[in-house]
């Protein structure tokens, strides 16, 4: 039985498990329960034409997509050789790993917010839109807000700064309007509260805007990522928002589940069609957490300097990535577009490595539509290519290794999916000459909510891949009596180099972004196990830094 640190681990796990199903489920059935069916079932229409699967061959052929818009000038300073020192000695926030655990992600607790945009640079102007929630129970706080930008960084163990504080404000309680279609789409209309220019003195990173209560409670938080002026770093992060907007369950409904009285139901009223344009609660809000807050964290604790990126502006932007010779992508990246799965495609295949912190990567492919507050503020998921009204293979929501795709993530990855809530540990297989690290180092304590992937042998895959780290993984879950046994689950750690001298390393698991640093609220590795991963992920990415470093790599 792997070693789950005691009592303290396997409440925390008990606790995740609550944030993963209560969030997805109880948000529907707590907050806005609705009878699903009241509203017009989704039509059904013939299949459509399968393709022949990509082979991995093929896609060395992939090229960069063409930008949709011209890429925005920036105000933000230029950053210095030394700036995550720099910004490392700048004062914190007064929190600790149990006050970031304390955040509510479950549901929004007494105020909520989001913004009109995921991204921006300096010069741009931030809309706000906030509402109080839920204040008419006894359950939620009353009283004036702020609400505050944090940057997220290191700061001395902090986790944060904070940048911007709008002062106690009023909030109104705006209305929640409940989807009436067959998209079960659910999107706040709410006006905006406050304008926010971004000025020079904004340090580009990842950032939180938070709700906070009078007594100093974080009630909601809204991710939002500066850009630094392009090409400021050799690395970039690419973070994972559409990911969180299918999985946010706000007003109810995600792209997972709505309303019913038993799983098939919720999972046949699920939302086809998700928002931005609604604040982010339940799985959602734990994904930023856990794989996004925790990521930047260790980052800028190493001294790794990193410029910053949503996967909507690789959709809009796919040339930013020719200014880097990595590509960092953390936790839990499942939800990608055509677009973005092609521009990374491409940036390998022109030597730009690829460092995936993650698993689950590339596994359901979505498209973009407009909203009412701008472009790309809605994410179209049918998960049915029956259900879904567009036939186009490069705009169809199912999965990128569905038939009528077939374009496995295997291209991008060399793994496919293997296992969800799934716990145990590895050892390490291979470890080639280049990797510093004792030959026989394992891995220990794997969180029983990770997603893991494993290696597979198909046209689709490198022909040559390095397994660094392999075990066999257990089922959180006890399984449904009269359901048929389910496969065995394994979880590899993987590295590869491709024809353009490119190197990619996946991890394979969502929970690594987490594991590498003990002030992440949900981490459950041991120390000695850190310390490997730790020293993993450094190598790496400092090797990363060095466009088609594969060519230098050996066994």
């Amino acid at each position: 039985m792997p070693n789950l640190r005691g009592k303290k681990s396997l409440i925390l796990v008990l606790a995740l498990a609550l944030i993963f199903v209560g969030s997805a489920v109880g948000t529907a059935t707590y907050e806005y329960f609705q009878d699903h069916k009241k509203l017009p079932p989704v039509v059904s229409h013939t299949d459509i034409t399968k393709q022949t699967m990509q082979t991995f061959d093929q896609s060395l052929a992939t090229t960069t997509p063409t930008d949709i818009a011209k890429y925005p000038s920036t105000s933000c300073a230029k950053l210095s050789t030394q700036w995550v020192a720099d910004e490392n000695n700048q004062p914190g926030v007064a929190m600790t790993t149990k006050d970031w655990r304390n955040i509510n992600l479950e549901r929004a607790e007494g105020s909520a917010l989001w913004l009109n945009k995921t991204s921006g640079n300096c010069g741009d102007t931030i809309d706000i839109h906030a509402s109080l929630y839920g204040v008419s129970t006894d359950t939620f706080r009353t009283g004036s807000r702020t609400i505050e930008a944090l940057r997220i960084g290191w700061y001395q163990g902090s986790g944060a700064r904070e940048v911007w504080n709008s002062g106690p404000i009023k909030l109104k309680e705006q209305k929640i309007k409940q989807p009436k279609d067959s998209l079960r789409m659910v999107e706040t209309t709410w006006p905006t509260t406050l304008k926010i220019k971004l000025g020079k003195q904004w340090v580009p990173g990842f950032y939180l805007f938070i709700t906070r209560s009078a007594d100093g409670t974080i009630e909601n938080t809204a991710p939002f990522v500066l850009h630094s002026p392009l090409g400021s770093s050799k690395l970039m992060v690419m973070h994972s928002f559409i990911t969180w907007a299918t999985y946010n369950s706000f007003g109810g409904r995600s792209g997972y589940f709505g309303a019913g009285s038993t799983k098939i139901e919720m999972r046949n009223d699920r939302s086809r069609v998700v928002s931005f344009d609604r604040p982010i609660v339940g799985s959602g809000g734990f994904s930023i957490h856990r794989d996004a807050v925790s990521l930047v964290q260790f980052l800028e604790q190493q001294g790794i300097s990193t410029d910053q990126y949503s996967d909507l502006d690789l959709d809009t932007w796919p040339s930013i990535t020719k200014s880097y010779n990595g590509i960092i992508l953390g936790g839990h990246p499942e939800y990608f577009t055509r677009r973005i799965f092609e521009t990374l495609i491409s940036a390998r295949n022109s030597g730009t490595n690829i460092a995936i912190l993650g698993g689950n990567t590339g596994i359901w492919q979505v498209r973009l539509n407009s909203s009412k507050v701008g472009t790309d503020r809605r994410v179209v998921i049918y998960r049915n290519a029956t259900q879904d009204p567009v036939s186009d293979p490069q705009l169809l929501s199912i999965q990128f290794a569905d038939k009528r795709i077939n374009v496995p993530q295997t291209l991008l990855t060399g793994t496919l999916a293997d296992g969800v809530h799934v716990y145990g540990n590895t050892k390490a297989v291979s470890i080639p000459k280049w990797l510093k690290i004792p030959v026989n180092s394992s891995i220990n304590g794997i969180s029983p909510d990770s997603e893991v992937e494993h290696t597979v042998n198909t046209a689709a895959s490198p022909p040559k891949v390095n397994i660094l780290f392999s075990g066999i993984m257990h089922y959180r879950d006890t399984p449904t009596i009269g359901k048929p046994p389910r496969p065995i689950s394994t979880l590899e750690t993987i590295w590869f180099t491709t024809p353009s001298g490119a190197a990619v390393f996946n991890a394979g698991v969502t929970t690594w972004s987490c594991d590498l640093i003990k002030t992440c609220a949900y981490t459950t590795v041991d120390e000695k196990s850190r310390a490997t991963m730790v020293s993993v992920t450094t190598q790496i990415l400092h090797l990363w830094e060095t466009k088609a470093v594969g060519t230098t790599l050996t066994k």
